[in-house]
C-alpha cells in the first residue's frame, strides 16, 4: 500500500446523507475507511450508517436525520450549522445530492443515480418516474455550482450538458474483491444455480427469468436465486417451483452467492456503473447481463458474445468468468488518491 498523504485530515466534508444501501454505501463505507486511515474527514450520513462512527473514530460524522417532507423540499437544511462549526472546507463532496450554493473552496458532485437524467423508456411506476423527473430538474439546475462533476461511467458523463464538459470525471467503484478473486487464480466448486441480484423494476427481473427458462432447456435441475426485495418479484416468478427468493441479503452473503453460482443474470435496462455486473461476471462461473454502455465499458479488453431470447427486445451479452482480464477494474485506493489529485496540490 502506497504511504499516506499527507495534510488531508479534516480538510474534506463528504456529504452521503441520501445513501444507506447499495453502491451508496459501498462508496461511503470506503471512503470512511480511507480517510480514518489518512488523518480524518467529516463525513454527513444517513441515521442508517451511524454505526460507522465507532468503526472509524478518526473520522467526525454528523447525522442528518431528516422527515421525508424534507428530503424532498430542503434537502440540505442541516449544512448551515455544519459549516458554523467547521468553517469552509478544502473540499466539499455530494454524493447524489444537488449542490445549492457553494459550500467548499472546491465543490465535486458525484452523480449517483443516473435515472433521473434518462429515464425515458425504463420500467417505473407513475410515482418514481415524477420523483426522479423532480430530482432530475434539481441536479441540472445546480451543476453550475460544482467545480467537478464525476460519474461511474462514460455512458452516464453523456448524459450531462455539454457546457460542463470541462468539469467532467470519470469515477468508477473500487472493485477490491473482484481484483483479488481475478490474481488468486482459483475458481472455486459451482452450485446449479442462476443469480440475480435486485428486484427494482428497471432491473429486468422477468427477463432475467425468460433468460433463465432458456437456459433450464438443456439443465433441468437448474434454480434461480433472487436477491432482494421479494414484494418486488412479479407473482408468476415468485411461484415457481425452480425458484429461490433470498431477499434482501448482507453484501458478504450476495457476494458469497455470486462465488457459488454457476450463472449470473442481470437484464438491467439503465445502470450508471458497472459494479454490479462486475461483481457477478467475476464471480460466477459464466453471465448473461444486458448489453447497455457501462457493461461494455467494462468488457472492453475481455472476450463476449452477444446473444438474443425469444421475447426480449434488448440483446445479451454471454461472458465466461474465467476469460474476464479485469482491466477496467480499479482499487477504491486508487480511485480515493485520485480525486484528491483532481483536487490540485494545495489540498495534498
Amino acid at each position: 500500500m502506497a504511504p499516506p498523504i499527507m495534510g488531508v485530515a479534516n480538510r474534506f466534508l463528504m456529504n452521503f446523507a441520501a445513501s444507506y444501501s447499495g453502491g451508496g454505501f459501498k462508496r461511503l463505507y470506503e471512503f470512511a475507511k480511507w480517510f480514518d486511515a489518512n488523518g480524518g474527514a467529516w463525513f454527513i450520513i444517513h441515521p442508517n450508517c451511524a454505526g460507522l462512527r465507532d468503526e472509524f473514530q478518526n473520522n467526525q460524522f454528523w447525522i442528518a436525520d431528516q422527515p421525508r417532507y424534507e428530503r424532498v423540499f430542503n434537502d440540505c437544511r442541516y449544512l448551515a450549522a455544519i459549516e458554523t462549526e467547521i468553517g469552509e472546507p478544502e473540499l466539499y463532496y455530494s454524493y447524489g445530492i444537488p449542490i445549492y450554493r457553494k459550500v467548499g473552496r472546491q465543490n465535486w458532485f458525484h452523480l449517483s443515480n443516473v435515472l433521473p437524467l434518462a429515464s425515458s423508456g425504463v420500467p417505473l411506476s407513475l410515482f418514481d418516474r415524477l420523483k426522479l423527473r423532480y430530482l432530475g430538474r434539481k441536479v441540472k439546475q445546480n451543476l453550475h455550482n460544482a467545480d467537478i462533476i464525476s460519474a461511474e461511467s462514460r455512458y452516464s458523463l453523456s448524459l450531462i450538458d455539454g457546457s460542463h464538459r470541462a468539469k467532467l470525471v470519470l469515477s468508477v467503484n473500487g472493485s477490491d474483491e473482484e481484483l483479488a478473486y481475478l490474481r488468486g487464480g482459483n475458481p472455486e466448486p459451482k452450485a446449479n444455480i442462476a443469480t440475480v441480484v435486485g428486484t427494482w423494476r428497471y432491473k429486468g427481473v422477468e427477463d432475467s427469468y425468460r433468460v433463465f427458462e432458456m437456459l433450464r432447456r438443456t439443465n433441468l435441475a437448474l434454480r434461480l436465486v433472487i436477491i432482494g426485495n421479494e414484494k418486488s418479484v412479479p407473482k408468476r416468478i415468485q411461484d415457481s417451483e425452480s425458484v429461490e427468493l433470498r431477499g434482501t441479503l448482507s453484501r458478504a452473503e450476495v457476494i458469497k452467492t455470486l462465488r457459488s453460482s454457476r450463472f449470473y443474470l442481470s437484464a438491467t435496462h439503465i445502470e450508471n456503473s458497472f459494479n454490479a455486473a462486475s461483481e457477478g461476471v467475476v464471480f460466477a462461473g459464466e453471465s448473461y447481463i444486458s448489453d447497455i454502455g457501462p457493461h461494455r465499458e467494462f468488457l472492453a479488453g475481455t472476450q463476449f458474445a452477444q446473444v438474443s431470447f425469444p421475447g426480449m427486445r434488448q440483446p445479451m451479452l454471454h461472458v465466461i468468468g474465467a476469460k474476464v482480464s479485469g482491466a477496467n477494474l480499479r482499487s477504491w485506493e486508487e480511485i480515493i488518491r485520485d480525486m484528491i489529485a483532481k483536487c490540485g496540490k494545495d489540498i495534498q
